[in-house]
C-alpha cells in the first residue's frame, strides 16, 4: 500500500506526544484523561507513587487521586478489568472480549480452558459464595480445586486467586474495590449499573482495538500495533481502516514505512506542521503509554529505555524505577526516584542527562521534579 505522503521524524513525534496528551492543553479532569488514553495500566511497584497515578500526574500536573477512587468504586464511570483502568462507557468492546476469553488456539489459552472445566465446582462455589456474603476479599473467600493450577510462574496452586482472575476475565466478578491495596471482589450483575450490563457487545472488537491503539501512538507500524490472541494480524485491521476512512498511511522521514494514522488526528497533524505546538516537561511512569514500547521509543525519539526492576543491583544501568524526563518532543534524561513514606521526602539518587541535553532543558526537569514532590505532598529541603 502506498503511502500518501511523507512527514517528519519532529512531528512524528510531536504528534505521539500531543495524542498521549502530554503537549497542549491540559486534560479536564481524570475522567477526560482516562477516555481521551483508552485505558491505564495498574502495577503493584510503588517506589515513588503507584503507576496509574504518575501516568495521570505526567497529564494533570497535581490533583487529587480521590477522584478517581470516587470515579471507580462510588460513580463507577471507571472499572478495573485485567490489570487496566479503563473507562465504563466501552463496556460493549470489553463485553464483546469477555464472551469471548479465552480466545484463540495457544498453548495457555487451551489450559485454561481445560483447567476451568476440571474445577467447574470451585467455579460454581465461588460465584455462590459472593452472592450469599459479598463482597469479599481474597482471603476471605473459601474453596479448593480438584485440579491445582500449574505454570512455570509463581501462581502455582494459587487456585482461588487465579479461578477469580479467570472469571474477571471472563466478565463474571469484578473489582468492587481496594482495601490496604487488596482487591475486593464482587458479582459484575451487581456491582455494575444496569446500563452497562445490558451494553451490547460490539460486533468487530479487532477493529475497535486497533482503532484505539492507533489513536494512542500515532504513526504507528503494524509491529507497534498490540495483537489480541485471535484477532486478524493488525496488517490486515488496519487495512480495514485505511479502506473504511478511518486511518491514512504515511511515511515517516528515517522510518521504515508504512506507518499509520488516525483519521481523528489528521488535523492536529496539520495544526502540528504548521507550527502549532505547546510543549511541556514532566517525567514518565516507566509504564506510561508514550514509552511502552521500548523499539518504538528508541526508533522515534533516539532514546534507548530499559526497565531495570528485574536486574540485579550491582547490574542496573540506571536505577530500580526509573522516570524519562519528556521535555516537549525529546525525551531528554532519566531520574532515579524513590520516595520515603514515613519521612515524605522524595530522594533523587541520581539524574542522567542525555547528550546535547541544553541547559533550558535541565532546568525544565529540576522544576519538573519539585512538582511530583508537590504531587507527592513531600517534605522540601
Amino acid at each position: 500500500m502506498a503511502a500518501v505522503r511523507t512527514i517528519s521524524n519532529e512531528s512524528a513525534r510531536r504528534l505521539a506526544v500531543s495524542a498521549q496528551l502530554l503537549a497542549g492543553p491540559r486534560p479536564d479532569g481524570v475522567l477526560d484523561t482516562v477516555r481521551r488514553l483508552g485505558r491505564l495500566q495498574l502495577d503493584p511497584t510503588s517506589v515513588v507513587a503507584r503507576s496509574h497515578l504518575l501516568v495521570l500526574w505526567s497529564r494533570l500536573g497535581s490533583y487529587d487521586p480521590a477522584e478517581l477512587d470516587a470515579l471507580l468504586w462510588d460513580r463507577r464511570e471507571l472499572f478495573e478489568y485485567r490489570a487496566y483502568i479503563v473507562p465504563t462507557a466501552e463496556y460493549g468492546y470489553y463485553k464483546a472480549r469477555m464472551r469471548a476469553w479465552p480466545a484463540g488456539d495457544s498453548a495457555r489459552h487451551g489450559q485454561v480452558r481445560r483447567w476451568l472445566e476440571e474445577n467447574d465446582a470451585l467455579r460454581r462455589s465461588i460465584l455462590s459464595q459472593l452472592r450469599r456474603r459479598g463482597p469479599l476479599r481474597l482471603r476471605d473467600v473459601e474453596g479448593s480445586a480438584a485440579v491445582g493450577w500449574r505454570t512455570t510462574g509463581w501462581n502455582d496452586e494459587r487456585n482461588t486467586g487465579q479461578m477469580l482472575d479467570f472469571l474477571h476475565a471472563q466478565g463474571k466478578v469484578v473489582v468492587a474495590g481496594r482495601e490496604s491495596g487488596h482487591r475486593v471482589w464482587d458479582l459484575a450483575d451487581r456491582f455494575l449499573p444496569a446500563a452497562v450490563r445490558d451494553a451490547r457487545p460490539v460486533r468487530d472488537p479487532a477493529l475497535v482495538w486497533t482503532e484505539q491503539q492507533l489513536l494512542a501512538r500515532p504513526a504507528a507500524a503494524p509491529s507497534e500495533v498490540p495483537w489480541q490472541p485471535g484477532d486478524p494480524h493488525p496488517r490486515e485491521v488496519l487495512a480495514k481502516l485505511v479502506r473504511r476512512g478511518r486511518a491514512v498511511a504515511v511515511d515517516v522521514e528515517g522510518l521504515r514505512g508504512p506507518r499509520y494514522v488516525h483519521v481523528d488526528h489528521v488535523a492536529l497533524l496539520a495544526r502540528i506542521e504548521a507550527g502549532e505546538w505547546e510543549p511541556r516537561t514532566t517525567l514518565l511512569s516507566p509504564f506510561d503509554q508514550l514509552i511502552h514500547d521500548r523499539e518504538r521509543t528508541e526508533k522515534l525519539f533516539g532514546f534507548r529505555y530499559k526497565l531495570e526492576i528485574y536486574v540485579p543491583k550491582a547490574k542496573r544501568e540506571y536505577g530500580y524505577f526509573v522516570l524519562p524526563i519528556l521535555h516537549g518532543d525529546r525525551l531528554v534524561g532519566r531520574i532515579d526516584p524513590e520516595y520515603d513514606r514515613a519521612k515524605r521526602k522524595l530522594r533523587v539518587n541520581a539524574t542522567y542527562w542525555e547528550p546535547g541535553a541544553s541547559r533550558e532543558a535541565r532546568a525544565a526537569g529540576k522544576r519538573a521534579i519539585g512538582e511530583l514532590e508537590t504531587f507527592l505532598q513531600a517534605a522540601r529541603n
